[in-house]
């Protein structure tokens, strides 16, 4: 609850000449100062990017008084009784521009100054909506709830995000560390490793169970580099939500750090003053899409009970890459997906249409990454199919690289085995399975053959006859056609097996 609650402290009287009632600002810093404050960490693979300057005046903005005065009104309503610099953070602006904005609605008398700290600091002054400005704050509301940081024009997203020329061409030690997690085919290794260094996209296809998804994921998480994203976009009366906290990840910097300033009792003013804080400083961003993926998200999704957009994952992509993993297994078609970006990507624009009938054109800066376990002559033809430049096939497991796989997942599961035993398992393995062989099964039988030892009352360990077992419990056919094993006690009472 406020200290300061209605009836303990009178409205301050409106003094009869306008004079402003907050100190002057402090001075702004030189472009040297700037540089020598903020300076771009340099990102891991080298690319580093700039917030862009804070704009200037309230007219720099790019959006119209009107925009912004209801915009701020809907945070006051939401804080309840705010700060200008409380505001100025949420909103993304500068202070000086939020007094300007805050003054505006005082002559208005859509908000008023209800105290401030006992220090008579003006900046703590705090504020509270009027009852004409509540009205004007459920007009607001209506039209649209979203009351975060203030949206950038759509020529200002294009401005910054197309003079970031960031590269998405990653290190190859990002590259060799992301396939050196998986036991891979050689030649399927020299042939990813190409692809990824490239930039460019790529379709990774091959048998299931052959680790695809996993060195994606891998080299996704080691992706470096940084770029920009707006917290949102305003296009035609409209509002479109870019940043994601789910999906991006951002950079905090010593330009963002506040320092005090003034005299007497302390204040803190924020450095970050001199940027735009309408953008946000994102690790380059790999976000990845399975079978969830639908038609409408390709599009902007519109959101009836907020009145705003959420971008598609593609938008929120920009400037990174975009996985589909499972290409083919979606509810929206493969020619369908590949028609909706494959010319995107060649014409490096993407067109969005909002529900008021307008569209907007954006740049499209992404890279795709489509993995597959099936054939990509059958997803689709070859038309589509050269424009996607990089394929890597991942071939199905062979009997030694299974059981160098084999034998890492039993150490690092604690499974005991002697070199006879794990040959001897791969070979039953290699039969059972009519020569299946994948990555994954590896993993899968280590994981049954300890429940089956926990299950048991004894410690784990590797042979034929228990893989085996292992193999007939994963599948669940040879069940029907096999005759288990009878059983005999374990330590522990319960019916053990043997084969």
């Amino acid at each position: 609850m406020n200290a300061m609650e209605d009836g303990q402290i009178d409205t301050p009287a409106v003094p009869t000449e306008p004079r402003p009632i907050w100190p002057p600002l402090p001075k702004r810093s030189t472009e040297a100062e700037i540089l020598a404050t903020s300076a771009p960490t340099v990102a891991p693979n080298g690319v580093s990017v700039v917030l862009p300057k804070a704009p200037e005046t309230v007219q720099e903005i790019g959006l119209s008084p009107s925009f912004l005065l209801e915009h701020v009104i809907k945070v006051i309503h939401y804080a309840e009784t705010p700060t200008a610099e409380h505001v100025a953070r949420v909103v993304g602006l500068p202070t000086r521009h939020i007094v300007e904005l805050l003054d505006a609605l005082k002559s208005d008398r859509m908000c008023e100054i209800i105290g401030g700290s006992t220090y008579d600091l003006s900046s703590t002054y705090r504020f509270r909506l009027t009852e004409k400005g509540k009205a004007r704050a459920e007009e607001a509301l209506a039209h649209c709830r979203y009351a975060g940081a203030a949206p950038v024009t759509i020529e200002q997203y294009e401005r910054v995000i197309s003079g970031m020329g960031v590269s998405r061409r990653p290190t190859l030690e990002a590259i060799n560390e992301a396939l050196s997690s998986l036991i891979l085919d050689e030649t399927a290794a020299t042939f990813l490793a190409r692809a990824f260094h490239s930039g460019r996209s790529t379709m990774i296809f091959g048998p299931s169970g052959n680790g695809k998804t996993h060195v994606i994921t891998e080299f996704i998480r080691r992706l470096g580099g940084e770029v920009l994203v707006p917290y949102a976009i305003y296009a035609y009366g409209q509002l479109i939500r870019i940043y994601d906290p789910l999906n991006h990840t951002q950079i905090h910097d010593e330009a963002g750090l506040r320092e005090e300033v003034g005299q007497g009792f302390k204040r803190t003013v924020a450095r970050d003053d001199l940027v735009d804080r309408r953008w946000v400083k994102i690790r380059r961003p790999g976000l990845i899409v399975g079978g969830e993926l639908t038609a409408e998200s390709l599009e902007l999704g519109y959101d009836p009970l907020t009145h705003f957009y959420q971008a598609p994952k593609h938008l929120k992509a920009q400037g990174g890459f975009l996985v589909v993993d499972d290409f083919g297994r979606q509810k929206v078609s493969p020619t369908e997906l590949l028609n909706r970006w494959i010319m995107a990507m060649e014409r490096g624009r993407d067109n969005l249409l909002l529900r008021t009938g307008e569209s907007i054109d954006v740049p499209f800066h992404i890279t795709l990454l489509l993995s597959t376990n099936l054939n990509p002559a059958d997803l689709a033809d070859a038309a589509f199919l050269r424009r996607i430049p990089y394929k890597a096939y991942i071939p199905p497991t062979s009997p030694d690289q299974f059981g160098r796989i084999l034998r890492k997942v039993c150490d690092e599961s604690g499974l005991r085995y002697t070199e006879e035993s794990l040959e001897a398992a791969v070979t039953a393995i290699d039969l059972a399975s009519n020569h299946g062989l994948s990555g994954s099964l590896a993993r899968d039988l280590v994981s049954i053959l300890v429940d089956n030892a926990e299950m048991e009352g004894r410690a784990p360990d590797l042979s034929a006859t228990e893989v085996t077992l292992a193999y007939k419990q994963f599948s669940g056919f040879a069940q029907q056609t096999t005759e288990l094993p009878t059983a005999k006690k374990s330590s522990r009472g319960v019916p053990a097996r043997d084969i």
